[in-house]
């Protein structure tokens, strides 16, 4: 019993670090999400273990852990979703932290401590440090894409004819249902191709100023 404690314990601690980062950008999983996961995974182990030592000695140990590992897929497919702009993928890093989250429970639960502890700093530390690396790029892509929402297509016009005379390139231009539902408003999503000089975040608040916009968002 004492040792099924030190392990949940354990996991808890694990599954806590990976999915307080998700918690804090308030992904669809998050703080609990991961523990919950983590320390199931290591159930499955313990059990798998159980089995091999109590009840049959032929019963392979690590055969609850694999279908741990597949079956874990349904739930990080949930956190997956398609954007409307441009259809960009977002979640996988959600997704890829509850998967984590199971092969750290399951580590645990087979008694493997170092690789556990080791694993689930790895991972917070790729989630949170490494968000600066991504920012960078952000910063840096030579493509930008947003959605944005205007309460005409006149303005719509007037924003295209404001980028253009920033001398941005428009690679591709859609008007789009709108997310908001708002009655004759319009929904476009727009890629801008960038130079080298130029930088996202004056892009966005030049798109900003434009009149009559009413939602934006970026897809990067």
């Amino acid at each position: 019993m004492a040792a099924i404690l030190v392990k949940s314990a354990l996991c808890i601690i694990c599954g806590g670090a990976i999915g307080l980062d998700r918690e804090i950008n308030r992904q669809a999983a998050g703080f609990r999400t991961h523990i919950v996961v983590c320390v199931g995974a290591c159930i499955a182990m313990l059990t798998g273990q159980y089995i091999t030592l109590y009840i049959s000695e032929s019963s392979d140990t690590a055969r609850l852990g694999a279908q741990v590992i597949s079956g874990i897929g349904f739930l990080g497919a949930g956190t997956i979703i398609s954007t409307d702009v441009s259809h960009r993928v977002r979640g996988l890093t959600t997704a890829a932290g509850l998967w984590a989250a199971a092969c750290i429970g399951l580590a645990v639960g087979i008694g493997y401590y170092e690789a556990a502890i080791v694993g689930s700093a790895a991972v917070s530390a790729t989630m949170v440090a490494f968000k600066r690396i991504d920012k960078m790029f952000f910063r840096h892509s030579r493509v930008l894409m947003v959605y944005f929402e205007m309460d005409s297509v006149e303005h719509v016009h007037d924003l295209v004819d404001l980028l253009r005379a920033d001398n941005l390139s428009i690679s591709s231009i859609e008007v789009q249902k709108p997310k908001s539902g708002m009655k004759r408003s319009v929904g476009v999503s727009l890629t801008v191709r960038k130079s080298n000089r130029e930088d996202s975040a004056d892009i966005l608040e030049l798109i900003n100023s434009a009149p009559g916009l009413i939602f934006i968002e970026t897809a990067v």
